[in-house]
């Protein structure tokens, strides 16, 4: 699975590379102006770890932005940062994250939280599937019905034939 880091401490940023890179296809930022557009692109990545604080574009609002487009609007958000306080956590998930961490973050939470949000992105894509199989379905049943009615619908030489034997 495709994973954009959008931190900008070097050090930190080396260690989500150690952390993350054995089990995933890693893009690496380090500002919030060039995320969105690395996650814009075509077979981007599906998952983003980003620093609330950053140079040019803090991480809130680079979540924001993709929330706002209908094309990065599904990219599953984890907000990484230093700010622990219960406002700002609140502030970030309001902001459209969809997971929050804070920092010095434990190797196994990360690894864990990272699973979820592909476990997660995994069961909108069977999800997705299955809608437009359903939608499929639902098609070929209103066709069925459609001919179906049309089949037992009286034809006009019927209802003439029923309203003479009425008449006489």
């Amino acid at each position: 699975m495709k994973i954009l880091v959008a931190e900008d401490e070097p050090l930190f940023r080396k260690l989500l590379l150690q952390l993350l890179s054995p089990e995933f296809e890693l893009t690496v930022t380090e500002d919030g102006t060039t995320a969105p557009a690395r996650l814009r692109e075509e077979d981007g990545p599906v998952l983003a770890i980003l620093d609330w604080v950053m140079p040019e574009m803090a991480g809130i609002e680079v979540c924001r932005q993709l929330r706002a487009s209908r094309r990065t609007a599904g990219i599953y958000v984890i907000l990484l940062t230093a700010r622990n306080s219960s406002a700002d956590i609140v502030a970030g998930l309001r902001s459209g994250a969809d997971d929050y961490i804070t920092k010095p973050v434990q190797a196994e939470e990360l690894r864990a939280r990272v699973q979820l949000g592909c476990r997660i992105i995994e069961l909108r894509a069977a999800l997705k599937t299955e809608m437009g199989a359903l939608a499929v379905a639902l098609a070929r049943e209103k066709l069925l019905l459609n001919r179906l009615a049309l089949i037992q619908e009286p034809t006009p030489r019927r209802e003439s034939r029923k309203r003479i034997a009425s008449v006489v």
